[in-house]
């Protein structure tokens, strides 16, 4: 063979193992309890959601255990993240649409550094529901969180029953809380 075509195909080994490790290592989640849409379907047994106390930005502690009963997301996100700021205003318009009686948004910031920029982005973005800060409990329950945004979808009864990694449409998680009232 020519160079030229062995060139082509390691390139092309490369960009394979790369998407292959991309893909690999960011849709790799390890929870005490893991989570796994096969497991899911296949006995249908949910693992419960393990409860957290985090703080909110008003220094309150905030439980995932006081939500029971209502439909819940965890999302896992950041300030600077760009696709986690593509759906935050969906987040909020779900917020309003249920009403907190019936469903609870957990924003949970993965943010590090200088945390003075969570509020003012709360703030800016009208944030309607509570925004946590992370903390190493959280983390090592549901992490880690390779990619963000992150969500776990609890039900009324404390269940994870999915888990959606990347940004998804306002759409998908409609109808993931419609089926789980």
């Amino acid at each position: 063979m020519s160079k030229k075509v062995w060139f082509i195909l390691i390139i092309g080994l490369v960009v394979v193992a790369g998407i292959s490790y991309g893909f690999l290592s960011t849709t790799e989640i390890e929870t005490e309890k893991p989570v796994t849409q096969t497991q899911q379907k296949q006995d249908q047994e949910y693992p419960d959601a393990p409860d957290f106390a985090l703080q909110d930005l008003n220094g309150n502690i905030v439980k995932l255990s006081d939500y029971k009963g209502k439909v819940v997301i965890i999302d896992f996100w950041a300030t600077w993240c760009g696709p986690c700021r593509r759906g935050i205003p969906e987040f909020v318009a779900l917020q309003s649409e249920y009403g907190e009686d019936k469903l609870a948004i957990l924003g949970v910031s993965v943010d590090q550094g200088d945390l003075s920029v969570v509020p003012k982005f709360a703030k800016n973005y009208e944030i309607n529901y509570p925004v946590l800060y992370t903390n190493e409990d959280i983390q090592r329950k549901y992490g880690p969180i390779r990619s963000i945004p992150t969500a776990f979808i609890v039900d009324r009864s404390g269940k994870v029953r999915d888990l959606a990694i990347g940004l998804r449409p306002k759409s998908y998680f409609k109808n993931q809380i419609d089926s789980l009232l």
